[in-house]
């Protein structure tokens, strides 16, 4: 296996003055050892290169400190609340903390691991490996969270894995269920890429497609034990937390935003992305496309499991970094491309490969340029609520300008300062926005409320301050009277008699005895809407 430009022509070859060029190219095309070993030098400079840190990333590396510090998985350390969506990048990050405790060094390190060896995979495929290899140098989006020190990498990872084990080897049901159990725990929403690849096999392939198919019980068994690290998490972080589901579900879904505006919202995402990085969505829909029309059952399979993940992102509303969530359908189809097109005609893949140069030189910036030093926003952005993510934080987290003895390239920057500050301010309860800069350095002793909820409890259960007026991914709420003082002086002191009741409830899931009865059945109301009357009087 390896990086081919030769593989099987079909009939209807390049003209001759193509041929021509394309026989003398050949014979250094087709020396594998050596165009792998330089992919994946390239690959690896233009990490280096772009690689940076933001401010989300922290968030977690909140919890990893306090986890590595013995404060357990908390964000605050006096409740228990999963400010996190990604649980296996989570302990990825905490296993090399340990022993580095250099946050940032911690981020890139995983991200370089995660995505060199996804990389790796991609370009020794059999078939067109070469467009699969150019199309993730090219795709601004791909190279841009490839080493930002979110979860990205490891989902990479784990959907190129499950690819050649559905796809390529046919691997076991427990196998398979296996790969999509880890992926579910790299982000959760992640597992929607497989979900048809999975319900292909729970049924009898000779009656897939007949009426009165049935479940093969005995393969369902086999993905249930694959499940089985997932399923475990599930009942920790539900004894844990309190909640099956991250923090940031209830933070982000449960804002009261109209679902027609998120919908909408989702689409100017498409058309961002489309706007600055056109590679992207471009090869995303010929996979789909290319898949559906020529592929075979388990191909299709895929590439649906990719439309029903597009679906879902355009219901979400997408999200405030630009081409983020477009990733991981990228490379799905790339993988889909790289098999399909191994059996076209040479003029179909000198076409292709040419298409892709031409639509990767219009990135914004381009990935292999050397200045990286882009205006941090536009007025665009203003408008849109999305950023180029990798542009705002490059001048202060970038690691070209990182420094061997700081422990961030960025020191100056106001977040890291006002961190600082709050660490050595004595305050006990803070309200802030924009908190994983700010909550990594103010430290554990510092009770820090997130303005927009991500990482607390309460608010995330609220409505948004505002429901016409908001900005994808960051819907801030209104602090109800007495809330802080109640976190001050732990009695509570919230004015409103429905709100104080429900918080009640809910800090006794947070914070009280882990194996409390009394706790366990507050779990069990808050999870089957017991409360909900509370928090719906309140909102009225």
């Amino acid at each position: 296996m390896g990086i081919s430009f030769d593989a099987r022509i079909i009939p209807n070859p390049c003209p001759k003055n193509n041929r021509a060029l394309y026989d003398k190219l050949s014979p250094l095309m087709t020396r594998r050892p050596f165009l792998l070993g330089l992919a994946l030098v390239a690959f690896a400079l233009i990490l280096l290169r772009t690689a940076w840190i933001g401010d989300d990333v922290y968030i977690t590396l909140r919890t990893v400190d306090n986890f590595v510090h013995g404060y357990g998985l908390t964000w605050n350390v006096a409740e228990r609340v999963q400010s996190y969506t990604h649980p296996l990048w989570m302990f990825l990050l905490a296993a090399i903390y340990l022993p580095t405790r250099n946050a940032y060094l911690t981020a890139l390190l995983a991200s370089f691991l995660a995505s060199l060896l996804t990389f790796w995979l991609v370009a020794r495929r059999d078939g067109f490996a070469a467009l699969g290899v150019l199309t993730l140098l090219l795709s601004k989006a791909f190279m841009d969270y490839s080493a930002s020190g979110l979860e990205n990498p490891l989902t990479h990872l784990l959907l190129v894995l499950f690819f050649i084990a559905f796809i390529e080897k046919q691997s076991s049901p427990f196998h398979l269920a296996l790969i999509a159990s880890l992926l579910a725990l790299s982000r959760q929403d992640a597992i929607l890429f497989v979900v048809p690849a999975l319900a292909y096999m729970a049924v009898p392939q000779n009656s897939f497609c007949a009426p009165n198919r049935k479940i093969n019980l005995a393969v369902l068994g086999k993905l249930i034990l694959g499940f089985l690290p997932l399923l475990l998490w599930e009942a920790f972080s539900l004894f844990y937390y309190g909640f099956p589901f991250p923090n940031t579900y209830y933070a982000k879904l449960g804002a009261g935003i109209p679902q027609t505006e998120l919908f909408a919202q989702g689409w100017i995402y498409l058309l961002d992305s489309l706007q600055r990085d056109p590679l992207t969505l471009t090869v995303i829909a010929a996979g789909i496309l290319l898949a559906l029309w020529r592929g075979q059952i388990r191909e299709r399979l895929l590439a649906l499991g990719s439309v029903i993940y597009l679906a879902y992102v355009l219901s979400i509303g997408g999200d405030f970094m630009s081409g983020r969530f477009l990733t991981a359908p990228l490379l799905v189809s790339a993988l889909l491309l790289v098999r399909l097109m191994q059996n076209f005609a040479t003029l179909w893949k000198c076409t292709t490969f040419a298409t892709m140069i031409v639509l990767g030189m219009f990135a914004r910036p381009i990935n292999f340029i050397l200045d990286l030093n882009q205006p941090r926003f536009t007025e665009r952005d203003l408008v849109t609520g999305i950023n180029d993510e990798r542009a705002y934080y490059y001048p202060i987290s970038g690691l070209m300008n990182y420094r061997p003895g700081k422990q961030v390239p960025f020191a100056s920057e106001g977040w890291v300062e006002h961190g600082y500050a709050l660490r050595a301010s004595g305050k006990s309860v803070v309200d802030e926005k924009n908190v994983g800069f700010i909550g990594y350095f103010a430290g554990p002793a510092v009770h820090i409320v997130d303005r927009y909820a991500l990482a607390d409890p309460l608010l995330a259960r609220l409505p948004a301050a505002s429901v016409e007026k908001w900005r994808i991914g960051h819907f801030e709420r209104d602090l109800p009277a007495g809330y802080l003082q109640t976190l001050r002086t732990g009695v509570n002191q919230i004015r409103d008699p429905n709100l104080a009741k429900f918080y009640d409830a809910l800090s006794l899931i947070t914070r009280g005895p882990l194996f409390s009865r009394a706790r366990l059945i507050a779990i069990w109301k808050m999870n089957t809407g017991q409360f909900d009357s509370l928090l719906a009087e309140f909102s009225q």
